[in-house]
Formats: C-alpha cells, sequence, structure tokens
C-alpha cells in the first residue's frame, strides 16, 4: 500500500523469524510509503528500533524529531521502523513529510501490535537485538539521554 510518494521506503523482510517469548508477534502490516509489506517477527540481521507512535498523541510527536535525529546519526548500523497505530494513514503520510522523517513507517490502523504488547498507551520504543529479540522495552516518551541509552544498548 504506498499512501504517499514522500514517506520513506520500507526494507524487504529477509530475516529468519524469531522465536521465544521475548520477540514481536508475526503480524505483517503495510509500509507508508513505497516497499513492500514488514513482517514484524522477521526483523533480524541486525538491531532494530521500533516505536510506537499516533499523529493524535501529542508525546509522539515532540518524541519524533529526536528519533529523526538518531536515524541520521545511526541508520547504517540500526535499523528503525515507525509503527504508525490507530491512526490514519493521510495523516500519518502528512506527518512524516511536514517533519521529512527519513526512516521507514508501517501502519497499524487496529492497533493489533499495541494490543500484542500489552501495553495501552503510546509512545512506545523498543529495541531489538539482531536476533529480533525485544531487549529493550520503553513505555513513554523518551528524552535524549534514554534514546542514546537505548541505542547503545543496540550497539553494545
Amino acid at each position: 500500500m504506498t499512501t504517499a510518494a514522500a514517506a520513506p521506503p520500507c526494507e524487504t523482510s529477509t530475516g529468519v523469524a524469531a522465536i521465544g517469548p521475548e520477540v514481536l508477534p508475526p503480524l505483517t502490516l503495510a509500509c507508508l510509503g513505497p516497499g513492500p509489506e514488514v513482517a514484524l517477527d522477521q526483523l533480524t540481521g541486525r538491531p532494530t528500533l521500533v516505536n510506537l507512535w499516533a499523529t493524535w498523541c501529542l508525546p509522539c510527536r515532540e518524541e519524533m524529531p529526536l528519533l529523526q535525529d538518531a536515524f541520521e546519526r545511526y541508520g547504517e548500523q540500526v535499523r528503525f521502523l515507525g509503527v504508525d497505530t490507530q491512526d490514519s494513514p493521510e495523516a500519518a503520510a502528512s506527518f512524516v513529510t511536514d517533519l521529512q522523517i527519513g526512516y521507514a513507517q508501517v501502519l497499524d490502523p487496529d492497533g493489533a501490535l499495541l494490543t500484542e504488547l500489552g501495553v495501552r498507551g503510546l509512545p512506545v520504543t523498543l529495541g531489538l537485538d539482531a536476533d529480533g529479540r525485544i531487549v529493550a522495552r520503553v513505555v513513554g516518551q523518551l528524552d535524549a539521554q534514554e534514546l542514546q541509552q537505548l541505542i547503545d544498548t543496540l550497539l553494545s
């Protein structure tokens, strides 16, 4: 599903599905920009930062520029993936374009991932190791120091 040409492309999921108690569920979500659907349980091969957000979530809107800055610094070493949650694709595409967000975004209009994670609010940021295991989970708005600690954890 290509909603906006200005939204960043998604990568093809080529990893082997991660297994275990602390992995993402086997959900496949449509890319907001060009590119294939993304199988969340196949985000393997390198560390990944997954951020669940929505345009109607003020803390999400406030932390998005921090995530973009981190992507610009660490995007070669860490995969970044935004998950627009319980939102309209049009609002998400406009927001991502307006803020010039350069990392891939997928759509979760029903909030399936949020439900699977057992979390009620946004934002939620997850750190996955190269094997797809969740090694860090932050519920609530990240500040610059917390984000740096999360990235340091992923790179260690």
